[in-house]
């Protein structure tokens, strides 16, 4: 009996798998399907540090991509249940290179059909190494009365390591500093900034070290007038006319007790000697022990101007009356000449206003008395003569 029933039952199965088939090929048919934004994983990244180069620009990819498979299994797919990677281990110039998808990782019972976009590019630089001094930006000024000596940097150096083309952007390398309103040494660690001609930040590179170490030690400081040191005598016949110093001023430091003796500064000494026309030398100052400028690299430029000597008179319509309290005095001739010597462009622009003439009546009597004449000037001149020498004057 079992004999006779049993290809009966294997037809039956075979129908049974044949309606199987059909079914499943009406009710879940196999589909091509495309899943989107899967990233792209860029691998073998260091194989372009060995050989000098190094990406730049965009990183970040994303592709789509199609698979086939039934439809049961292709729907459930998500973006990160694929695996997809550029391998960028042949490049070997750098550019623009192509480098081709590839499909690393997928679902069971799904196959891979294409990748859109199939290929990336890739902008590709040289690796650049340099070394570069950092300087430091001082923001705000310390407290009144105090100033601040140059900066110490820590290391003074680093070594900055990027894209060639980034690297070449680099004109300087700044550490920032506040000193807004200090008045006591700072010792502070700060970032170092990569930036451009323009002072902008260069991003996309390394800096080793980040952070560098800033020393600047705040003084009491004073402000003192600079006096030009001269020495020797021009040809005979010339003279010194005038003589100006730039800075006017500089600021010194230095301990108070230091400080507290402290005038003026003076330059190196500079030789005239012979000289018949005018000098201009760049000198360093001459500082007392335990003094030191707050900008330590200044120096003084020194303008002497030396002239022919020449004479001139120039007439005195007034003169005035010292030692004259409670007593009338009245000047019964004021008018005098005066006969002056000097470099011939100071002789030529003095006129009567650029001189003090006066009679000292402290010990003057009643009467008509005979008074000296003094005349003193500010200008770098010499008074040879007076015309006359005295006047007479009337003492009520």
């Amino acid at each position: 009996m079992l004999s006779k029933n049993l290809p009966i039952k294997i037809l039956s199965v075979v129908i049974a798998f044949i309606l199987w088939l059909y079914v499943m090929g009406e009710k879940n048919p196999e589909i091509s399907y495309d899943v989107g934004n899967i990233p792209v994983n860029i691998v073998n990244v260091n194989t372009l540090d060995k050989k000098g180069l190094t990406l730049i620009g965009d990183k970040n990819f994303s592709v789509t991509v199609r698979i086939k498979g039934r439809r049961s299994d292709v729907m459930n797919v998500r973006p990160s249940d694929i695996q997809v990677e550029a391998d960028v281990s042949r490049i070997i110039t750098k550019g623009i290179n192509v480098v081709p998808i590839e499909v690393s990782s997928l679902p069971k019972n799904v196959t891979f059909v294409s990748a859109n976009p199939s290929e990336v590019k890739l902008d590709v630089d040289k690796v650049s190494r340099v070394q570069m001094p950092v300087h430091v930006k001082v923001n705000g000024a310390v407290m009144d009365g105090f100033a601040m000596k140059p900066a110490v940097v820590t290391p003074g150096e680093v070594v900055i390591t990027g894209p060639e083309s980034k690297v070449n952007l680099i004109k300087d390398v700044v550490a920032q500093v506040d000193m807004t309103n200090k008045s006591k040494d700072v010792s502070i660690s700060v970032p170092v900034e990569p930036v451009d001609r323009n002072g902008n930040e260069v991003k996309g590179v390394d800096v080793n070290p980040g952070y560098i170490k800033v020393d600047i030690d705040v003084n009491k400081a004073i402000r003192v007038p600079v006096n030009a040191k001269i020495f020797g005598k021009p040809m005979d016949g010339y003279d010194v006319a005038q003589v100006s110093v730039l800075p006017e001023y500089v600021y010194v430091t230095g301990d108070d007790a230091v400080l507290n003796t402290i005038k003026s500064v003076d330059t190196k000494q500079i030789d005239i000697s012979g000289k018949n026309t005018s000098v201009t030398e760049s000198v360093p100052f001459d500082l007392p022990n335990g003094v030191s400028l707050v900008k330590s690299d200044s120096t003084a430029k020194v303008f002497i101007d030396i002239e022919k000597i020449v004479t001139n008179n120039i007439t005195l319509s007034s003169i005035d009356v010292k030692g004259g309290d409670n007593k009338n005095v009245t000047i019964l001739n004021p008018n005098i000449v005066i006969t002056v010597t000097g470099p011939e462009n100071v002789v030529d622009s003095a006129t009567s206003s650029d001189f003090n003439a006066y009679v000292d009546a402290t010990n003057a009597t009643t009467g008509t008395q005979t008074l000296p004449v003094n005349v003193t000037t500010n200008l770098n001149l010499k008074i040879v003569k007076v015309n006359p020498q005295s006047v007479d004057v009337n003492i009520q």
